[in-house]
């Protein structure tokens, strides 16, 4: 179940990077400068945001087995049409769809492993799931400059087009697998007496905002969001404007980017269930990761005095291996607050982060035209998690995690 979770959120970041990885091209293409680039990215954001607290309503009253194709679905014909846009608003108005579907991947996804998985586990099975986003970041660079090469090879005219159209078509394969491969006892699961299990946690939606550990959460989403997102909108534009890399270059860099990314959300989730295994409470475990992944996006700060090649290079490598490192703890943290309102809880703290960077990233974009360097936002965002650290520390009651379930009783004779 993990492995197509993963598979999906794989889809749902090829989709998304495509345009990271040709933002170059569809720069010249519009005649954009980094503002205007950049309300590609806000406009994503905002739709991210509204996509994502209605699914997460949505989920929480439907079932995930036909929630979660609709909008593997919706994200994959958005690409597609992406490939066709003559304008920059219609570019724009694709990106909207894009955003509005694809934040159901995460309601979806944390609905059915919250269901599926103990307390101990969820952590290593959302950074299973999670380490798609890193996983489709990796398979993205070199399989848009296959596409590319092809493309140039046979003739065709605005090349950056045709990945668009390729990659989108991949979520109709996911549908089909999920259909076949996920009965429905899974995600539905019942007890001994054929009834859905009790709900955990808040009964009352209104109750979560009466938890203060919503709100270490909320701090939580906004800063792990603002280092990964800000590093994935603006690395290829920094390595290519600034570092002078070509697009080769940049692919096979990002490729191995996010292959550590993926290495180290993978690390953090398996550390955090060795740790509770040998002993360690389970709540302790995964702050302890989270803290570790913290001190190691700090390196971000050292970005702007590195020398091009391997210290450079060894610098973003850090820093990706703890930027998805933060994601299993935090996904995790929030699987505890209601059963019931799953949906609504993940949807409501996406949509804070995204509503969060769609602001954020118009101010980021106009940092780097007005200092005419991408060092002052990549310097600066890794510091985010530290805050996020500070505020896990000071207000999330200790002992508060989902006791473990107990048991089934042996059917009688």
């Amino acid at each position: 179940m993990c492995l197509l979770l993963m598979q999906a959120t794989v889809i749902n970041y090829m989709d998304r990077m495509a345009l990271n990885q040709m933002a170059k091209e569809i720069k010249d293409a519009f005649q954009l400068n980094n503002e205007q680039y950049s309300w590609l990215e806000s406009v994503f954001s905002l739709a991210f945001a509204i996509g994502a607290i209605t699914t997460g309503y949505v989920v929480d009253r439907v079932s995930v087995r036909w929630v979660y194709p609709l909008m593997v679905l919706g994200w994959s014909a958005a690409g597609v049409l992406t490939g066709f846009a003559s304008t920059f608003w219609m570019l724009l108005s694709c990106r909207f769809l894009l955003g509005l579907f694809e934040a159901g991947n995460w309601p979806c996804a944390l609905r059915t492993t919250r269901t599926v998985l103990p307390p101990a586990e969820r952590s290593f099975g959302n950074s299973l799931f999670g380490s798609g986003t890193a996983l489709g970041a990796v398979i993205t660079p070199m399989l848009v400059l296959v596409i590319l090469q092809w493309a140039e090879a046979n003739g065709k005219v605005d090349t950056w087009r045709i990945p668009f159209r390729v990659i989108g078509c991949l979520g109709l394969v996911w549908v089909a697998l999920w259909f076949i491969t996920v009965p429905n006892r899974m995600i539905n699961p019942t007890d001994a007496s054929g009834a859905p299990p009790a709900h955990q946690g808040a009964t009352r939606f209104t109750d979560v905002f009466r938890d203060r550990r919503f709100w270490v959460l909320f701090v939580m989403a906004l800063c792990v969001n603002f280092t990964w997102h800000g590093y994935r909108t603006w690395l290829p534009l920094y390595l290519r404007e600034q570092r002078g890399y070509s697009l080769k270059q940049m692919s096979e860099f990002t490729t191995a980017y996010y292959l550590l990314a993926d290495i180290g959300t993978w690390t953090a989730g398996l550390l955090t269930l060795y740790l509770f295994r040998r002993g360690m409470p389970l709540h302790r475990s995964r702050v302890l990761m989270f803290a570790c992944c913290s001190l190691l996006t700090v390196t971000t700060v050292a970005v702007p005095f590195l020398p091009g090649g391997w210290p450079l290079q060894t610098g973003l490598l850090v820093v990706a291996f703890g930027a998805l490192g933060l994601f299993p703890t935090y996904f995790a943290l929030s699987q505890e607050l209601s059963s019931k309102h799953q949906g609504k809880v993940t949807g409501t703290l996406g949509a804070s982060a995204h509503l969060s960077l769609a602001l954020l990233y118009p101010l980021e974009g106009w940092i780097c035209d007005a200092t005419k360097s991408y060092e002052w936002v990549l310097g600066g965002i890794g510091l985010f998690p530290l805050v996020a650290l500070g505020v896990l520390l000071w207000l999330w009651p200790p002992g508060s995690e989902e006791p473990p379930a107990a048991p089934a009783p042996a059917p009688s004779a």
